[in-house]
């Protein structure tokens, strides 16, 4: 999720630089780009009907309805809830949600994708095998059906797992652009992390239309980075829902309560409380079990109302990191700019308010007090006119983004940005780059009023945002492949079928 480019870019360049490759046949991993934590920023703050339109961009509502529903997520009063960030559906949703928990950006570049597929290829993995095959000869399926695998099988399955992590566009039948990751890889990516991942997820595979039962889903539970002394991790976990085959961020809200930052390390299930299965364990480390729970997480008692009227029952929780990001990497303070700017905007006018379109192709951004709505536009690139100027301009600033529009208004001269630093490089659009970064609104924010910008802020089209992934797509309909910006918005596949027809037009 990017508002601001050059952050973006710094992320992704600090990920680079971050990443610790030893000679010695230790896991590849992060040295310390792992211990940062994404919060979402309070809501409460903005009318019911702001709110609701801020909710419907961020929140991933199915997933945390479902998840609620089924008593996976939020069932405890006595911890922070915690909300589910739209993630994107391309078959690398488990590595997006990670790097949205922890840096604010979707894994738009595959940059984490890489960093696990290299692991698997280029470092001794016989740990990772051997436990990914005690935990399958220990699975329910496998017990069931009597399956018994040679050296032959195994092999091949191993070699399935890690070629699945190929950033090749996949070829499955799923339609998802990249192979979808399995247990095994949460696995490794605790490892590469440093840091426990925490899954919430349904422990029964149901039909989408009638909701019954057909198979065990096992993804849920608790993932250590056993292969790391715990005083070299990250005790405070990253937490994932998964849903329909799908995973997403979960983070908690700035400031929302009174209530303990924490997850519950078990389940609420019908008369009883059942703990959190941990993958991956070893026979020993399944004797040590909670042992290895208070040493890789915080672990802390939580009293809880019991099943039965008036009896309280004491639970294991793992206690949560707050809002931590750096201020050259925290994107969350261009969001929040961007969210108060067209509150304000909001605000002060009471008459349905038609703005100038700019070269956009599905009508004007609309909005008025008494409906709120915010118009879905196509994908644009529309940047700022000031020179060097990484941002993009407004609908209510244009040609300029909202801070270089101030400076003009207070009868400065027109200026260079100077948010750059020497890590950062200019955001370009020509060969090599098929991404348009835009805005989009999530993150762990102040609620102080915004005194004074230290840098531009991030500016769009319309408070409807997109992902990055999103805003990667196709301008044509229903087409998954990624555009072009050579291409005027469309792909390779797109463009060239338009060439070649004899009433080609471009939208």
């Amino acid at each position: 999720m990017t508002a601001n480019m050059l952050k973006a870019v710094k992320i992704r360049e600090r990920l680079h630089e971050d990443l610790v490759k030893p000679a010695n046949g230790i896991i590849y991993h992060l040295k310390t780009m792992y211990r940062y934590t994404v919060e979402m920023f309070r809501t409460c703050q903005f009318c019911h009907q702001f709110q609701s339109v801020l909710q419907k961009s961020l929140i991933d509502q199915s997933t945390q309805c479902s998840l609620e529903h089924k008593r996976q997520l939020n069932w405890c009063r006595e911890v922070r809830k915690l909300v589910p960030l739209k993630t994107n559906g391309d078959g690398n949703c488990l590595l997006h949600a990670v790097s949205l928990s922890m840096w604010g950006v979707q894994d738009a570049d595959l940059v984490l994708r890489k960093i696990l597929f290299s692991a698997l290829k280029e470092v001794d993995t016989r740990n990772f095998k051997l436990r990914w095959q005690l935990e399958t000869v220990k699975s329910q399926e496998f017990v069931e059906t009597g399956l018994h695998y040679n050296t032959r099988n195994w092999e091949e399955e191993w070699e399935d797992l890690i070629r699945m992590t190929s950033t090749e566009i996949s070829e499955a039948r799923s339609g998802l652009r990249y192979n979808s990751l399995e247990e095994i890889h949460i696995f490794v990516l605790v490892n590469i992390l440093r840091r426990p991942i925490i899954v919430l997820a349904d422990k029964m595979l149901r039909s989408l239309e009638s909701g019954s039962s057909f198979a065990p889903l096992t993804v849920g539970g608790v993932y250590l980075p056993l292969h790391w002394p715990a005083e070299e991790c990250y005790r405070y976990p990253i937490v994932l829902g998964y849903e329909n085959t799908h995973f997403t961020s979960l983070i908690t809200q700035k400031d929302s309560g009174p209530e303990i930052r924490a997850v519950p390390l078990v389940s609420s299930e019908p008369g009883r409380f059942e703990d959190l299965k941990v993958h991956f364990l070893t026979d020993d480390e399944e004797m040590r079990k909670e042992q290895l729970l208070k040493e890789y997480l915080m672990v802390i008692e939580i009293p809880v109302q019991g099943w039965e009227h008036g009896t309280t029952h004491l639970i294991n929780a793992a206690k949560l990191d707050e809002g931590n990001l750096p201020k050259d990497l925290n994107l969350m303070e261009d969001y929040f700019k961007l969210v108060q700017s067209e509150y304000k905007m909001w605000q002060e006018n009471t008459d349905v308010i038609v703005r100038k379109p700019v070269f956009i192709t599905r009508g004007p951004f609309m909005m008025n007090q008494k409906s709120m709505t915010f118009t879905e536009m196509s994908l644009i690139e529309v940047k700022c006119e000031t020179p060097n100027c990484p941002f993009f301009m407004s609908v209510n600033t244009q040609p300029y983004c909202h801070e270089c529009f101030a400076w003009r208004q207070q009868g400065n001269k027109p200026r260079r940005p100077s948010t750059k630093t020497a890590s950062e490089k200019p955001w370009t659009t020509g060969a090599g780059s098929s991404r348009v970064e835009f805005c989009e609104l999530v993150g762990g924010l102040s609620e102080e009023p915004v005194t004074g910008p230290h840098s531009a802020p991030p500016t769009a089209p319309s408070l409807f945002l997109y992902s990055e992934t999103t805003a990667m797509k196709c301008r044509t309909p229903d087409c998954p492949f990624t555009l072009n910006v050579q291409h005027n918005g469309l792909c390779e596949r797109c463009y060239n079928s338009r060439q070649l027809s004899p009433h080609s037009s471009l939208m």
